[in-house]
C-alpha cells in the first residue's frame, strides 16, 4: 500500500498505531462507528462488532475485512444481557484479550415529545438503549484491562447530556449520567491503566437523525447552525474516537469531549449572512439577499 493510500485508510494515523490490540466496538453498524471501525482497521487493530441491524453489520463487517482487518461479529441487541455475555466471551475466544471497548450504542428512539406525555416503559427503554449496557460492557471488560495494565473505554454520550434539550428530558437525563459514569470510573480505574472518557456528538450525519435531509435550499443554513460551517461526518468523530482509545492518549481522563463543530460552544449564538446573533430567525435567511440587504441591520 502506498504511503497516501495507507495514511487514507489509517486516517492519518500510524498505520501500526494500534497493532496488536483488540477493540469491540458496539453500535458498529451506526455511521459514526462503522467509521470508527474502518478507522481502527486502518491502524492495525483486530476487532469484535456488534449491531442490532444486521444488514447495516455486515456492511461493516465487509469494509473492515477488505482493509485486511481481523475481525468477528455478533448481531443482537444488547439490552439483552445475555448478548453482552456473548460479545465479551466472542472476544476472548477469538482475541484472547480486549483492549479498547467502544459504547457505541445509543438511541432516541423517537420518544421526542413533552415529559408529561411519556410513559414509564418509554423511560425504561430509553434507559436500556443509552446507559444499561454502558454499564454492563464496562463492568464485564474491566477486570480484563486491569489485569492488562493498559485498555481503553470510550462511551458515546451527546450534547443533549449538557444543554438543555426541550422534549427529549428523559433522553437528555441519560446521557448526562453517560458522563457522570464516565468521569467517576475514570477517576477510579486510571491509576490501573484504564483511561475511560466518552464523546459527545451532535450535527453529525448518522442514521438516527435527519437534520441534514432538508431540502436544498436549506443546504447554506448548516453554517448558521454549526460554527465550524457545516454539517459533521462520520469520519470527523470517530478520529476523535482513535485518538483517545489508542496510545496516543495517556493524560485525559474521564472528559467528555464535545465532538460538535463548535456547536455546544457556541452557547445558543448563530452566525447570519451578516453577523452573530442569539435571537435567529431563521426564515430571513431563505429570502432574496437583496431583499434582506433592505431590513433593519439588527435582524439582517
Amino acid at each position: 500500500m502506498s504511503g497516501a493510500a495507507g495514511a487514507a485508510e489509517s486516517g492519518g494515523f500510524a498505520p501500526d498505531l494500534m497493532a496488536g490490540r483488540v477493540a469491540v466496538i458496539t453500535g458498529a453498524g451506526g455511521a459514526i462507528c462503522a467509521e470508527t471501525a474502518r478507522l481502527f482497521a486502518g491502524v492495525g487493530c483486530s476487532l469484535v462488532l456488534n449491531d442490532v441491524n444486521e444488514e447495516r453489520l455486515l456492511d461493516t463487517v465487509t469494509r473492515v475485512q477488505a482493509a485486511g482487518a481481523d475481525v468477528v461479529h455478533l448481531h443482537g441487541d444488547l439490552t439483552d444481557p445475555a448478548v453482552v455475555d456473548a460479545l465479551t466471551v466472542l472476544a476472548v475466544d477469538r482475541f484472547g484479550r480486549i483492549d479498547v471497548l467502544i459504547n457505541g450504542v445509543g438511541e432516541h428512539l423517537l420518544t421526542s415529545g413533552p415529559f408529561e406525555d411519556s410513559s414509564e416503559a418509554s423511560w425504561q427503554l430509553l434507559y436500556e438503549v443509552n446507559l444499561l449496557h454502558v454499564l454492563r460492557m464496562s463492568h464485564a471488560v474491566l477486570p480484563m484491562m486491569k489485569q492488562q495494565g493498559w485498555g481503553r473505554i470510550v462511551n458515546f454520550s451527546s450534547v443533549e447530556g449538557n444543554r438543555a434539550a426541550p422534549h427529549l428530558a428523559v433522553y437528555a437525563a441519560l446521557k448526562r449520567a453517560v458522563d457522570g459514569f464516565t468521569r467517576s470510573l475514570a477517576v477510579e480505574v486510571a491509576g490501573d491503566g484504564v483511561l475511560v472518557n466518552a464523546l459527545a456528538p451532535d450535527k453529525t450525519r448518522a442514521f438516527q437523525v435527519g437534520h441534514y435531509e432538508l431540502p436544498e435550499e436549506y443546504a447554506r443554513l448548516a453554517s448558521t447552525w454549526v460554527p465550524a460551517g457545516r454539517y459533521g461526518e462520520a469520519a470527523d468523530v470517530a478520529r476523535i474516537a482513535v485518538m483517545l482509545a489508542s496510545p496516543l492518549n495517556t493524560w485525559i481522563v474521564g472528559e467528555t469531549v464535545a465532538t460538535d463543530g463548535g456547536t455546544l460552544a457556541a452557547g445558543g449564538w448563530y452566525r447570519t449572512p451578516q453577523r452573530w446573533t442569539n435571537q435567529p430567525l431563521l426564515a430571513q435567511y431563505l429570502e432574496d439577499p437583496a431583499l434582506n440587504a433592505e431590513r433593519p441591520g439588527p435582524v439582517q
